[in-house]
């Protein structure tokens, strides 16, 4: 079985980790949104499979409250320490994490939800992951999966077509590398895993002007797929400039007055017999 979070392939690097932190900034209203939609409370205790550098885990602490517990499990130590100083600066004492394969993961006792952002992708058995998840819940638990889909492409208005070949790249860069789960295949997996019922819906946040984040979001998140990009033939080298492609971005926004969408997200919702 191999290790669900070593497969990352956009790497481990502290550059990387601060672009994952901004981009937990974009995705956190979304991400609490579905937790919350699932029920998500106070005293439950919740597991966060793959959680890097802890966004996940710290909305769900602070949605469980003091009375409830929540164990991010990663493969990756430099992320841990990361997530362990972040959450003691928001004081999140009930939020703590183990460095494990998430596929190893086993608990003591059965918790109340698993919860996971951005893991299936980089798993290469996305299916006995979400077995680990159904195994480590009791009877009637949840679990709450949030998965990119490159293949939900909404186009930009008016136009841009810089931002509309970006996710083009992105999108053959993760269909070559990640031959693996993509959002919509969420709902027949949580079936297959024996989980009843299952809901998902597909949600993206927009943005546009000046101010906008998605702008060092998108170049940032290129500059670390780019060497697997170009061994993958995606891009040739120097095809595209990283080191102005945020301002480029920007420019061609702001010029047209666009409003940009962000790359989909399967949202999924199941629940253990």
């Amino acid at each position: 079985m191999s290790d669900a979070s070593s497969d990352y392939v956009l790497g481990h690097s502290d550059r990387e980790r601060r672009r994952l932190a901004a981009q937990a900034a974009i995705l956190a209203p979304i991400t609490e949104q579905l937790l919350r939609r699932a029920g998500l409370s106070s005293g439950m205790r919740v597991v966060d499979l793959g959680c890097g550098v802890g966004d996940v885990s710290m909305i769900a602490a602070r949605l469980v409250g003091a009375t409830g517990q929540v164990t991010g499990i990663d493969i990756d130590p430099a992320a841990l320490s990361i997530a362990r100083q972040r959450a003691a600066e928001q004081a999140l004492s009930n939020a703590t994490f183990l460095q494990m394969s998430a596929l190893e993961f086993r608990p003591e006792t059965a918790v109340d939800a698993v919860v996971g952002r951005h893991i299936l992708i980089h798993t290469e058995e996305p299916l006995a992951l979400l077995q680990v998840a159904y195994s480590a819940l009791k009877p009637g638990g949840l679990a709450i999966f949030q998965e990119y889909d490159f293949a939900v492409v909404h186009p930009t208005y008016p136009r841009a077509p810089l931002w509309e070949h970006m996710l083009e790249i992105f999108g053959d860069f993760f269909h070559q590398a990640l031959r693996r789960a993509r959002g919509t295949q969420l709902y027949s997996l949580a079936v297959a895993a024996g989980f009843r019922p299952v809901e998902c819906r597909t949600e993206y946040s927009m943005d546009g002007g000046a101010d906008s984040p998605f702008y060092e979001w998108f170049a940032e998140s290129l500059r670390s797929a780019l060497p697997h990009a170009v061994a993958l033939g995606v891009l040739r080298a120097g095809d595209i400039d990283v080191e102005t492609l945020a301002e480029r971005l920007r420019e061609e926004a702001v010029a047209h007055g666009s409003c940009l969408p962000a790359p989909a997200m399967v949202g999924c919702i199941a629940r253990k017999p």
